[in-house]
Formats: structure tokens, sequence, C-alpha cells
């Protein structure tokens, strides 16, 4: 059983790997763009939105690694957790040879479908080929990264995060210095996937022995459970591609492969602010199956409520800069030519992040707890009125259309399903539930919002130092505000720390 002091070292830990994978493409982007050309780089970002949908192959095999292995090795039930983690590997070399096919004929059909000039059919096809064979190799290795979540060994997982990023933008950094193209690129991601694998594959097998016994076979009956489980976290996994990579290729699609980038710009910046909550929430899915495996419910509505406060308190200082000060930090950070349209889609699609953030925990609880299903027709629905709204929009509004799809699919479903779901699977009173977890992290970021709202109105950053250094003289204000809501709470865990030990 996870303890919470390992609870709170795994969150840091992903919180540094996060703020480094946030500082490398903050560096990178640019890099790219300037490097590339706003065609080759828009041709680039269509390649990754579109090979990207092989993860969608993954059929949720993930997730059953870390929901069962989890509640394995929480019960102590080790045999059952190689049975687990042999099947699901050799059902990844089966999805890998799967999606080298299928990247076969994407090659062939890419240039023809987005229009892009024959002179660069060949490097085309070539990229998409070798991102897609980097994609294939990271699912095959990504077993034993669902293992290392599944024992709660997150400070690793995070470590070989930190070293790819890394090792990744200083190929990158090379390859396009020394007047190399996407092929080169894509090459590299190829090699970087690769060499993590085996790395986390190593370090897999050191954390948990017991899976040597048995490793590598398949076993049919563990096979149809994983597929059970699966099945219905694929189709959400589906429906979330559509829903967080199908905006690139609709304007990509309707609107040019060069209006790409200025979607692009702002779809990364969201990005990497998710990116900020998926460190803490993704020890969630572990944690919940621990806690059912042993039948602590109390615990489990525990962390329901702190969960939620804790990834919205996370969350939303980072979206109130990007949704206030957004168009300031892109006219720093890529240039003055980017910086009003990639400024307006970045405050639409804040409005969807939001909402998603507030029940992130809550879907990281059905996971663990195997309680998914429903989830399955709401994440349909999200995504078939999110495609089909960013396309009726895009003729009417152009690209701003794409964004605002996306925002209002995303507002309607989190309000409508969520919060009455998790309330009745914990279970807790709905009101109550949104009244202690939701409400009071909206409150204490109010002044930190007004503080952010000042500062644009009156101080005009003229470098992205002063632009930090003005972030960092408003958080204060959201630091003294959650202190007074949150007064009792951080007083109980004051006098828990400081407690003597022969207490």
């Amino acid at each position: 059983m996870v303890t919470s002091g390992q609870f709170f070292r795994n969150v840091v830990v992903n919180w540094l790997a996060m703020l480094m994978n946030m500082l490398v493409p903050f560096f990178l982007s640019p890099f790219t763009v300037h490097h590339l050309g706003l065609a080759l780089y828009g041709v680039w970002v269509l390649v990754i939105s579109s090979v990207v949908y092989f993860n969608l192959l993954d059929l949720g095999l993930r997730n059953a690694v870390v929901r069962f292995v989890a509640k394995a090795h929480a019960s102590g039930d080790h045999d059952e957790a190689v049975r687990v983690a042999s099947t699901a590997v050799w059902m990844r070399v089966a999805i890998g040879l799967l999606i080298f096919l299928l990247a076969a004929l994407l090659a062939f059909v890419f240039p023809h479908i987005f229009s892009i000039l024959p002179s660069l059919y060949l490097q085309v096809r070539l990229t998409v080929l070798l991102t897609a064979l980097g994609i294939a190799m990271t699912l095959i290795f990504g077993i034993t990264g669902a293992i290392l979540s599944a024992i709660h060994r997150f400070d690793l997982i995070s470590s070989v995060t930190t070293v790819r990023a890394l090792v990744r933008a200083g190929g990158f950094v090379w390859l396009l210095s020394h007047g190399h193209g996407i092929v080169w690129l894509a090459g590299w991601e190829l090699t970087v996937a690769v060499l993590v694998g085996v790395a986390q594959s190593c370090l897999c097998l050191r954390e948990y022995p017991e899976l040597r016994r048995g490793f590598g076979i398949l076993h049919m009956e563990t096979a149809r459970k994983i597929w059970l489980y699966g099945s219905y976290a694929s189709l959400i996994t589906l429906a979330g591609a559509v829903l967080y990579y199908s905006d690139n290729v609709v304007v990509g699609a309707m609107l040019g492969v060069t209006t790409v980038t200025y979607y692009a710009i702002a779809g990364n910046l969201s990005a990497s602010a998710r990116e900020v909550v998926s460190a803490l929430s993704s020890t969630f899915t572990p944690m919940a199956s621990s806690l059912e495996a042993v039948g602590k419910n109390e615990q489990l509505r525990r962390l329901l409520v702190q969960g939620t406060r804790a990834s919205l308190l996370v969350y939303l200082p980072i979206a109130c800069v990007l949704a206030i000060r957004g168009q300031s930090f892109v006219n720093l950070w890529m240039g003055r030519e980017y910086g009003q349209t990639a400024g307006v889609i970045l405050k639409i699609l804040i409005l969807n992040h939001v909402l998603t953030t507030a029940n992130v925990t809550s879907c990281g609880i059905a996971y663990g707890m195997g309680k998914h299903r429903p989830l399955v027709i709401w994440a349909i629905i999200e995504a078939v009125l999110n495609l089909a709204l960013s396309v009726v929009l895009a003729r009417q509004i152009g690209i701003y259309g794409v964004a605002w799809g996306t925002a209002i699919a995303g507002g309607i479903c989190n309000l409508m399903f969520w919060p009455r779901y998790i309330s009745r699977l914990v279970p807790i009173d709905p009101w109550e539930y949104i009244w202690s977890a939701w409400l009071p992290a909206f409150a204490a970021v109010i002044p930190f919002l007004l503080g952010c709202y000042w500062e644009e109105k009156h101080l005009a950053a003229s470098s992205m130092v002063a632009f930090f250094m003005q972030v960092a003289a408003a958080l204060p204000l959201m630091a003294v505000s959650a202190a007074v809501l949150f007064r009792n709470e951080l007083g109980r865990y004051l006098r828990l720390r400081l407690r003597p030990a022969d207490v």
C-alpha cells in the first residue's frame, strides 16, 4: 500500500519531469519552426497528428496492466502479475506489427490527403513510416512503464522521461543545426523510443524481480480478461484522440497546411498546461486500485475530494495566465505574427481544460476501480459532437470555430456526466462534492486572476524574464487566498507533521 510520503514523493518527481518536458518544448518549438519554416513545420505537425492515432491500437492495454498489476501487487499475488505482464507484452508485439502495415498504407496516401507538393512526397512518406515505427516501439516497451506505475515507482518513470526529453531535444537541435529535415527528426524519434524502452524494461525487472518467472508466456484466459477491461478503455482512448488530436487535422484539411502552425502553438501550450495536472493525476488510478483491493472506501472518498482540490489548485493559476496573458506570452515566445491568432485560440481551449481538470480525479478513480464502462458512451458523444461542431464552425468562423467546437462539446459532457457518476460510484452527495472540492478551488484563484488582469492592462512585459517575474509577483495572492480557504486542512496537516514521533 502506498503511503502518504510515497504519494507526495511521486507527485514531486512527476512535477520535476513535467517541468523538464515543458521547458524543453518551450525552447525547442521556436527553434524548430524557424529552421523548418512555416510550411514544413505544418507538415511535421500534420504527420504527428495523423500517426498519433496508431496509439489507439493500444486497445486499453496500458490501463488494464496498471489496474490488474496494482491490484495483484497490493494483495501479494505475484503470479497473477506475471500472467498479466507477459500476456500484455505479446499482445503489444502483435499490435506493433499491425501498426507497421497500416503505416505503409498511410504513407502512400498521406501526400494526397493534405495536398503536399510532389517534391516532398518521398520525405513525407519516410517521415510517416519512421514516426509510426517509433510509436510501435513505444507501445511494445510501454508495458514495463505501466508496471512501474502500478507499483507506484513514478520516480523511475519520471527520471527516464526527463532523460528522454533532454536526449530527444539535443538530437533535434544538432540535426536542425546541420540542415537536416523532418526525415531525420523522425529517425531520431525512433532511436530515442528504442533506447528509452530498453532502459525502462531493465528498471522494471529490477524493481519487480518476480516478473522474471515465466515472463514472455501468453495466457489466453488472462488475454480475455485484459481484452474485456481494455476494450472499453480503448473506446474511451479513441474518443480522446478525436478530442485532442483531430483539431490539427481539421484545420489542415479545411484551412490549409500553413494555418496548422497557429493552431498548434496554442494547442501545444494548452497541452503543456494539462501535463502539470497529469503529473499529479497519474498517481490516482493505481492508488484507487490498491484502496479498493483492501476495502478502504472512506479513503476513496477522501482521495476524490482532496485530489480534485489539488488538481484545480495546480491548474487554475496556469489557466488564468494563459487565458488572460496568453497573447502577450506568444508574442514574446514565438513572435508577434503568431500572438493574436494563437492567443484567441488559447482562451477558447482553456475553457474546456478547466472543466476537464475538475473531473480528472474522478476519471482516475473510475479506471482504478474498473468502473469505466459508462464512460464509453459519453466519451463517444463528446468526440462526435466535437468533430461535428469543429467542422461546421470552421466553415462559419474559420480557425476559431475549431477551438469552439472542442470547448462546447467538452463543457456539455464534463458538466452533465462526471459529477453525477462519480457521486454514485464513491458514493458521496453530488452537491457536497462540488461544494467541498470545486468551489473552494475556484474561489482561491480569484485574487490571482484579478492580479494577472491588472498586470496585463498596466504592465507590458518587454521580455520573457519580465513576464515570468510579473507572474511570480502575483502568485502570493493565490497562496494567501488558498491558505485562508483551506486553513483547517492546512492546520491538521501541520499538526500531523510536527507531532513528536513517540506520541
